[in-house]
Protein backbone atom coordinates (compact mmCIF):
# COMPACT_ATOMS: atom_id res chain seq x y z
CA UNK A 1 0.00 0.00 0.00
CA UNK A 2 2.92 2.30 0.65
CA UNK A 3 4.31 1.66 -2.49
CA UNK A 4 1.00 2.66 -3.86
CA UNK A 5 0.43 5.48 -2.49
CA UNK A 6 4.62 6.87 -3.55
CA UNK A 7 3.59 6.26 -6.94
CA UNK A 8 0.19 8.33 -7.03
CA UNK A 9 1.79 11.00 -4.95
CA UNK A 10 4.58 10.99 -7.77
CA UNK A 11 2.37 11.19 -10.50
CA UNK A 12 -0.17 14.01 -9.35
CA UNK A 13 2.77 16.15 -8.65
CA UNK A 14 4.87 15.72 -12.45
CA UNK A 15 0.71 16.22 -13.52
CA UNK A 16 0.56 19.46 -11.65
CA UNK A 17 4.07 20.93 -12.15
CA UNK A 18 4.12 19.90 -16.21
CA UNK A 19 3.87 23.41 -18.34
CA UNK A 20 0.32 24.06 -19.85
CA UNK A 21 -0.14 23.70 -23.85
CA UNK A 22 -0.23 27.31 -24.42
CA UNK A 23 3.08 27.69 -22.45
CA UNK A 24 4.76 24.82 -24.93
CA UNK A 25 3.25 25.91 -27.79
CA UNK A 26 4.76 29.96 -26.91
CA UNK A 27 8.32 27.96 -26.39
CA UNK A 28 8.18 25.80 -29.29
CA UNK A 29 7.34 29.31 -31.40
CA UNK A 30 10.50 31.59 -29.74
CA UNK A 31 12.41 28.41 -29.92
CA UNK A 32 12.15 28.57 -34.51
CA UNK A 33 12.16 32.28 -34.25
CA UNK A 34 15.76 32.12 -32.80
CA UNK A 35 16.86 30.03 -35.58
CA UNK A 36 19.33 30.91 -38.24
CA UNK A 37 18.16 30.74 -41.30
CA UNK A 38 21.09 29.19 -44.13
CA UNK A 39 20.97 29.66 -47.96
CA UNK A 40 19.72 26.25 -49.45
CA UNK A 41 21.80 26.77 -53.14
CA UNK A 42 24.63 29.68 -53.71
CA UNK A 43 24.41 30.54 -57.24
CA UNK A 44 28.01 30.97 -59.11
CA UNK A 45 28.51 33.03 -62.00
CA UNK A 46 28.69 31.99 -65.13
CA UNK A 47 31.43 33.36 -67.63
CA UNK A 48 29.87 31.94 -71.19
CA UNK A 49 26.99 30.31 -72.40
CA UNK A 50 27.67 26.98 -74.24
CA UNK A 51 25.30 26.60 -77.34
CA UNK A 52 23.25 23.76 -77.49
CA UNK A 53 23.30 21.07 -80.29
CA UNK A 54 20.48 20.26 -81.91
CA UNK A 55 21.74 18.35 -84.68
CA UNK A 56 24.50 15.01 -85.49
CA UNK A 57 27.12 16.04 -87.17
CA UNK A 58 28.01 14.02 -90.32
CA UNK A 59 29.19 10.47 -90.05
CA UNK A 60 32.55 10.13 -90.86
CA UNK A 61 34.13 7.01 -92.81
CA UNK A 62 37.42 5.87 -92.75
CA UNK A 63 38.91 3.15 -95.43
CA UNK A 64 41.94 0.88 -94.36
CA UNK A 65 43.53 0.02 -96.57
CA UNK A 66 46.77 -3.00 -95.77
CA UNK A 67 49.77 -2.66 -98.19
CA UNK A 68 51.99 -5.44 -98.50
CA UNK A 69 55.18 -4.97 -100.08
CA UNK A 70 56.35 -6.63 -103.21
CA UNK A 71 58.15 -9.71 -101.96
CA UNK A 72 61.73 -9.69 -102.13
CA UNK A 73 63.51 -12.80 -100.93
CA UNK A 74 67.15 -10.97 -100.07
CA UNK A 75 67.16 -12.78 -96.56
CA UNK A 76 68.42 -16.25 -96.33
CA UNK A 77 65.79 -17.65 -94.29
CA UNK A 78 63.27 -16.75 -96.84
CA UNK A 79 63.75 -19.52 -99.58
CA UNK A 80 60.14 -19.77 -101.24
CA UNK A 81 58.09 -22.89 -100.33
CA UNK A 82 56.52 -24.49 -103.22
CA UNK A 83 53.81 -27.27 -103.22
CA UNK A 84 51.78 -25.47 -100.45
CA UNK A 85 48.53 -27.39 -99.68
CA UNK A 86 46.06 -25.04 -97.93
CA UNK A 87 42.75 -26.79 -97.83
CA UNK A 88 42.89 -27.31 -94.06
CA UNK A 89 45.27 -26.97 -90.84
CA UNK A 90 46.63 -30.09 -90.76
CA UNK A 91 48.33 -30.08 -94.64
CA UNK A 92 49.50 -26.48 -93.75
CA UNK A 93 51.22 -28.10 -90.50
CA UNK A 94 52.83 -31.02 -92.41
CA UNK A 95 53.87 -28.62 -95.57
CA UNK A 96 55.58 -26.39 -92.76
CA UNK A 97 57.41 -28.56 -90.54
CA UNK A 98 58.74 -30.38 -94.31
CA UNK A 99 59.51 -26.85 -95.03
CA UNK A 100 61.72 -26.08 -92.44
CA UNK A 101 63.19 -29.54 -91.76
CA UNK A 102 65.33 -28.27 -95.37
CA UNK A 103 66.46 -25.14 -94.03
CA UNK A 104 70.05 -24.69 -93.44
CA UNK A 105 71.21 -25.54 -89.81
CA UNK A 106 68.43 -27.52 -88.85
CA UNK A 107 68.96 -30.90 -87.15
CA UNK A 108 65.04 -32.23 -86.74
CA UNK A 109 61.91 -30.59 -86.49
CA UNK A 110 60.20 -31.15 -82.96
CA UNK A 111 56.60 -29.55 -83.56
CA UNK A 112 54.18 -26.51 -84.55
CA UNK A 113 51.62 -24.61 -82.67
CA UNK A 114 49.29 -23.07 -84.75
CA UNK A 115 47.91 -19.87 -83.12
CA UNK A 116 44.51 -17.98 -84.62
CA UNK A 117 44.72 -14.69 -86.20
CA UNK A 118 40.99 -13.99 -85.09
CA UNK A 119 38.09 -16.97 -83.78
CA UNK A 120 36.53 -17.17 -86.54
CA UNK A 121 39.36 -17.32 -89.47
CA UNK A 122 41.33 -20.24 -90.42
CA UNK A 123 44.55 -18.14 -91.33
CA UNK A 124 46.72 -18.73 -88.39
CA UNK A 125 49.97 -17.95 -86.63
CA UNK A 126 52.34 -20.97 -86.73
CA UNK A 127 55.21 -21.31 -84.78
CA UNK A 128 57.50 -24.47 -85.97
CA UNK A 129 59.90 -25.64 -83.24
CA UNK A 130 63.25 -27.27 -84.24
CA UNK A 131 66.48 -28.22 -82.94
CA UNK A 132 69.47 -25.98 -84.29
CA UNK A 133 72.27 -28.25 -86.00
CA UNK A 134 75.46 -25.91 -85.64
CA UNK A 135 74.28 -25.60 -81.20
CA UNK A 136 71.74 -27.69 -80.49
CA UNK A 137 69.51 -25.44 -78.81
CA UNK A 138 65.60 -25.54 -79.09
CA UNK A 139 64.74 -22.38 -81.99
CA UNK A 140 61.28 -21.36 -83.55
CA UNK A 141 60.09 -20.10 -86.84
CA UNK A 142 57.47 -17.92 -87.41
CA UNK A 143 54.85 -17.85 -90.18
CA UNK A 144 51.51 -16.19 -90.40
CA UNK A 145 49.32 -18.25 -93.39
CA UNK A 146 47.21 -16.50 -94.67
CA UNK A 147 44.04 -18.49 -96.79
CA UNK A 148 41.89 -17.37 -98.74
CA UNK A 149 38.71 -15.82 -96.86
CA UNK A 150 37.70 -12.50 -96.61
CA UNK A 151 39.58 -11.06 -99.72
CA UNK A 152 42.90 -12.84 -98.71
CA UNK A 153 44.77 -14.86 -101.02
CA UNK A 154 46.71 -17.84 -100.15
CA UNK A 155 50.35 -17.02 -98.62
CA UNK A 156 52.89 -17.64 -96.32
CA UNK A 157 54.68 -14.76 -94.73
CA UNK A 158 58.11 -15.46 -92.38
CA UNK A 159 57.67 -13.19 -89.63
CA UNK A 160 61.32 -13.76 -89.06
CA UNK A 161 62.57 -13.05 -91.94
CA UNK A 162 59.95 -10.27 -92.49
CA UNK A 163 59.36 -11.53 -96.08
CA UNK A 164 57.22 -13.79 -98.34
CA UNK A 165 57.93 -17.24 -98.99
CA UNK A 166 54.96 -18.02 -101.04
CA UNK A 167 53.38 -14.71 -101.93
CA UNK A 168 49.76 -13.88 -102.40
CA UNK A 169 49.45 -14.47 -106.35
Amino acid sequence: MKHFLLIITTAFFLVACAPSPQAMRTAFAQTQEVWTKVPTQTKYPTQTRYPTQTTMPPVVETKIFVWTHVPQNLNGSCKPITNMDYEDNSKIMVDLQAYVGSLPDVKSVSYVIPEKLYINTISSLYHVQYISNSDGKVYAKRYIVYVTEFGWKDSVFSIDGQCWIDPPK
